[in-house]
């Protein structure tokens, strides 16, 4: 008689309202995680408390699209570059540093990001080249890639610019670049959080 009580204290427990909330929430998420996504993206506006969000519609990006600048004839392009020269070279930095970021961002490892925002929180001063080791472990654990060297993860980062080594006292410490800040600022401006969820 204990037994089948205990079984059916379980079944109380099991079949409880809060469980069964949150097991249909959980297969509502994985159902609708496309449209919820699409809908985030889409997001124009959001309010306070009052829980208020407004998405673009299809009619709003048609009317978006019919706005767009409209590109140039080659003459009156040629004509353009030939007048305004430093916009030319300003717009073909921002765009090959939009494309140099993207690139990186296509190849980079998840634990290569947590190291370089690890890096950012270090400032100036950086971070002693075996305190990077974890980062390394956890790429090695993560993807089973045992047969890897830390020189090629870490060389990946220097060679993009986004880390360099300096040295200390006799001790090689690794700091982030320039370039790597603004790596790191271009994917929270395009992606907020969204970057953070890379393989590895």
């Amino acid at each position: 008689m204990k037994v089948a009580e205990l079984v059916l204290r379980y079944l109380e427990v099991i079949l409880s309202w809060p469980v069964i909330a949150l097991a249909l929430g959980a297969i509502a998420l994985k159902l609708l995680h496309e449209p919820l996504s699409d809908f985030l993206r889409r997001n124009i506006e959001v309010e306070g408390y009052g829980f208020r969000v407004k998405a673009a519609d299809p009619s709003q990006q048609r009317k978006e699209a019919q706005e767009a600048i409209q590109p140039r004839s080659e003459d009156a392009l040629l004509t353009w570059v030939q007048e305004n020269p430093e916009q030319v070279v300003t717009d073909y930095q921002r765009l090959f540093r939009g494309y140099w970021f993207e690139r990186a961002l296509n190849l980079i490892f998840g634990t290569q990001l947590e190291l370089l925002e690890h890096l950012e929180a270090c400032g100036d001063a950086g971070e002693r080249y075996i305190n990077l080791v974890p980062y390394f472990q956890k790429y090695l654990k993560q993807s089973g890639h045992s047969q890897r060297q830390m020189a090629d993860y870490l060389g990946f980062l220097r060679d993009m610019r986004f880390m360099e080594y300096v040295e200390h006292d006799g001790e090689q410490y690794a700091r982030l670049t320039p370039f790597g800040v603004d790596f790191l600022s271009y994917l929270r401006a395009q992606y907020g959080e969204m970057y953070k969820g890379r393989p590895w």
